[in-house]
């Protein structure tokens, strides 16, 4: 799997997805670019848009980031998994649209939320 994005692109159709997908985009753009500061921004904004999800997220990850890339590297695990929750969330039929590889990595992905 080359990059989780790709998967989830396949449901921009869905507001929620192109939104995600956007999500994810910035935050690459901000970080590739240097843009600390706005990337920073943007994660907090992710972490009220899924309060609850961040909640049960820090539990399990209780070493907070140290560096930007430190952050970005926790955004990203967290949207991968975010983005997984989304689909089977707002699309009953996820799987028709998906490869049997995407659709281990859907399921890989949610397993651990329960």
């Amino acid at each position: 799997m080359n990059d989780y994005l790709e998967i989830y692109e396949k449901f921009k159709d869905v507001k929620e997805i192109f939104d995600f997908c956007d999500d994810v985009q910035k935050l690459r753009e901000y970080f590739h670019a240097g843009r600390f500061q706005k990337m920073q921004e943007h994660i907090r904004s992710l972490m009220l848009k899924y309060s609850l999800e961040t909640l049960v997220w820090n539990t399990v990850n209780t070493q907070p980031p140290l560096t930007y890339e430190q952050a970005y590297i926790n955004a990203e695990a967290f949207l991968r998994g975010q983005g997984a929750k989304l689909v089977v969330e707002k699309i009953s039929d996820y799987k028709s649209r998906l490869s049997p590889d995407e659709i281990s990595f859907i399921e890989a992905m949610i397993k651990p939320m329960g």
